[in-house]
Formats: structure tokens, sequence, C-alpha cells
């Protein structure tokens, strides 16, 4: 590239500098304080930059990177999302004196960094690495924990096989593309307007697997509970949320917004079948609230889609705003999971453990409570109405079957959430015990904070989100570069 060819995203810099103050402060002196503190400022930078770019985009499409409104929206969502898991993760850290923990803080960043790299990429070099790097720094994150050690390697190991499985198909499929096109930008093989070849549709199905695989959609699932049933609840949250945005992120623009080829829609038809009808299926049988949330996330996963294959004007709003709310209501119940558990000890991820906290501690009752009626699609969490937008798309290109499997998922997931509810509302067989050890301040905030964001989305959704949807034009630009 040219010196005017050079074209970056703020954000990116801004975090690699950050990671490398880090790493020197780490030299310096271990400090568990200062590692969290400057990841929390580096993040609230990035926030503040997230905008923002330096160089000029090249007009022919050579650029490694994109900056538009939905890189930016997205990109708020990880920060954010980052933000609120360094909070979880502030006092387990701090007060964990048998392990040096200043490498979390650095792989959470690091984790960040791979999400962002993916999000503004409209290259597969970026995309991959961003890619791999998100990866690596999961495994790292996973085997962190006041859990049992065992559960926390397995779970690792686990994620190590299946990501390197799935990253070998993925970057497969990304040689065949280069093979076929004789370019590494961003875009499917068959998506040049020309016959597709067999080569061109075997290397697009591979990437679209391989995204698949990262998305934990049904048949290639089964890792997702286990993994995050095996990590810390805020690392768990990590999995669920930054890592699922990035990922579908990328599949946005990999695909653009627009009809997709025939193959591809009949693959993301039996794909979204299987994963709504899947993932509420599994979740009615857990026993675990963090692998009821993973299954949850792969029926989430599921109804996204939906809007992903209806394009048109209501197609980026409906999944803008999705991931705003599934973003929102997740981060809240993991935040209260995090704040349940320094009361209830390590056996507060078992729902069991849940029954009469109305009684004993009613804040973290009824702001759970919230966050699972946003996720199940109940007013006023701003779940309802993402849940609407989606509809709305299947409704407007009249996909009766996927709009059946939509009602009747929310349906099962309705009964899921009300559950934990009802477990919540139960009289406790014992006098409810006081509690001893009061909430952190830190994840009380927290919890608010996510609290008044469901509440207001719900409530105010178009105030309240309209600045971060992305203009009508942006979905014809996902595919070509076009920067607006």
């Amino acid at each position: 590239m040219t010196g005017h060819d050079l074209f970056l995203p703020t954000p990116l810099p801004v975090i690699c500098a950050g990671l490398m103050v880090m790493l020197a402060v780490t030299a310096w002196r271990r400090s568990m304080g200062r590692s969290f503190s400057c990841a929390v400022g580096t993040l609230l930078l990035v926030l503040a930059t997230v905008g923002r770019h330096a160089g000029t985009l090249p007009e022919d499409g050579g650029s490694l990177f994109i900056q538009d409104q939905w890189t930016t929206c997205t990109a708020i969502l990880i920060v954010f999302s980052s933000l609120c898991i360094l909070l979880m993760s502030w006092r387990d850290a701090m007060h964990d004196r048998d392990a040096p923990v200043d490498e979390y803080p650095l792989l959470l960043m690091l984790g960040t960094l791979g999400a962002l790299s993916m999000v503004f990429s409209v290259n597969y070099m970026p995309f991959f690495l961003g890619l791999e790097i998100l990866g690596i720094s999961l495994m790292g994150l996973v085997a962190f924990g006041h859990r049992p050690a065992m559960a926390g390697h397995e779970a690792a190991m686990k994620y190590l096989i299946l990501s390197g499985v799935s990253s070998a198909i993925l970057l497969f499929g990304i040689g065949l593309a280069y093979g076929v096109t004789g370019s590494l930008r961003f875009m499917p093989p068959v998506a040049n307007g020309n016959m597709p070849t067999a080569l061109s549709v075997v290397a697009t199905v591979m990437i679209l697997v391989g995204m698949f695989f990262k998305l934990s959609t049904v048949p290639f699932h089964m890792w997702l509970p286990d993994v995050m049933e095996g990590a810390p609840v805020p690392v768990a949250a990590f999995v669920a949320v930054v890592s699922k945005i990035a990922i579908f992120s990328s599949l946005v623009r990999y695909f653009g917004t627009g009809e997709q080829p025939v193959f591809v829609n009949d693959i993301l038809y039996v794909v979204i079948v299987l994963t709504i009808m899947g993932g509420n299926l599994l979740a009615l049988r857990q026993v675990s609230l963090t692998r009821l949330m993973a299954c949850s996330s792969i029926a989430h996963v599921g109804y996204l889609l939906i809007a992903f294959i209806c394009p048109g004007h209501l197609q980026s709003r409906a999944i803008t705003i999705y991931l705003a709310a599934y973003t929102a209501s997740t981060l809240g119940v993991f935040a209260v999971m995090t704040a349940f558990a320094t009361t209830a000890g390590p056996d507060g991820t078992v729902i069991a453990q849940w029954k009469g906290l109305f009684f004993s501690h009613p804040f973290l009752a009824s702001a759970m409570s919230l966050m699972l009626l946003s996720l199940a699609g109940i007013p006023p969490g701003i779940g309802f109405f993402a849940k609407f937008e989606v509809a709305a798309t299947g409704v407007e290109h009249q996909r009766g079957v996927l709009l059946c499997v939509l009602v009747i998922g929310s349906i099962i997931g309705l009964y899921y959430y009300l559950n934990i509810i009802r477990v919540m509302m139960s009289v406790p067989s014992l006098p409810p015990v006081r509690v001893t050890r009061h909430v952190r301040p830190e994840l009380t905030a927290l919890v608010i904070v996510l609290t008044i964001i469901v509440v207001i989305g719900g409530l105010f959704p178009a105030r309240a989100l309209h600045p971060f949807l992305p203009s009508p034009a942006v979905a014809s630009g996902m595919r070509d570069g076009t920067v607006h």
C-alpha cells in the first residue's frame, strides 16, 4: 500500500497502546489494581475515539479496514461489554492472592482487540488474525478463576480442540476463495454476479461452516455449554456476548445484507430451524444457570439469523436493535449471577440455589427477573421490541415457516425463563438466611445501569436507540465497503 492508501480505525491503535502500557506496568511491578485501572482507562479511551479513523479510505476497495455506522455500533457494544465484564471480575481478581492475575485483564483486552479487528475488517488477513487473537485469549481466560482447576482446564482444552478444527475449516475455505478470485477482499467468491463454480460454492460453504462453529449454531453447538460451565462467570459472559457480536458482525459484513445465493439461503433455513429449536429444547434440561444461558445464547443466534436472511429496509435496524437488546439483557443476567456468587459461594450457578432469592435479596431477584423477561421478549424490557423487529422482517418477506419457529421457540424460552423466576419466588424450606456479605458496590452500580438500559430501551426504543441505528444506506454498503 502507498502512503495515501493507509486507513486505520483509531480504536485499534488505542487499544494496542493500552496493551503495551499494561505490559510495561506488569514488567515493572506486578499490581492487580494498576492492571485493571489501565484496562478500564484504555476501554474508556476507545469508547471516546470509536468513531474516528486515520488516513483515507482508498476508492478501489483495497483497504484492510473500514469505518462506518455499522462498525461503530458493533464496536461500541463490544467495548461496553468488555467494560462490564471487567467490573464483574474486579473483586475476585483483586482478592485472589494465590495466583498472579495481572494476565487476566491483559487477556481480556487482547480478546477485545481481536473482536474489534474482526468488526473493522474488509480483508481476510485482519479478519483471521483477529479471530485467532480472540480465540487464543479465550483459551487463557476460560482456565482462570475460582472454579475447580480441572473444570477450567477441561473447558479450555475443549475450546482449544474445537476452535482449532473450526479455524482450520475456515482457513481452508479462505484459501479456496483466494484461489477462485485472486483477491483477499472480505466477500464470498459467489458474489461476483457470475454463475458460481463448484470450487466457489465449496469455498463459501466452508467459510460459512467455520463461522457457524464460532457462532455455535446447531449442529455445531455442543462445545458452548461445556466451555461456559467450566469458565468463570465473567468469562462465560465474554464468550456469550463479545465473541458472538464479533462473529455475527463479520458474518453480516461478509455476505452483505442483500439477497443471498440460493444454496446459502437453503443452508440458512435449515440452520435457523435447528438452532432455534435445538437451543431452546436443550435449555429445558439444564440445572445449571450458566449452561442454560449458553443454550439460550444458541437460540438467540437463530433469532438473529432470521433478520439476516430477510433483506430490506427493516433488516439493519432489526439486527442492530436485537444485538443491543441481547447484549444488555445477557450482561445483566451474568452481572446478577456474579453478585449472587459473592453471597452464595461457588454453587451460585445452580438454579436450585436461587430458591427464595426474592425473600433474601429482592434487589437481585427483581433485576434478574427483568433481564430474563427481556430475553424472553416480554415487556417492558428491550427484548420485546427487538423480537418484534425481527418478526417484522419475517413478515415483510413472508417467511411463514421461520415465523412459526420463532413463535414456538419463544414459547419454549418463556417456560424456562419463567421457571427461574418461579424458583426465586418460591418460599424456602428453611427461614431465609440473612445476607452477611453485601453485594459489592461496583456490581450494584453495574446491575442498576444495565437495568436502566433494558427498561429505557423497552419503553422508549426510538429515542434510546436512534443514535446507534444504521441508516438505510448502510445496508447497501456492507458488502461493497462504502463508508456512510
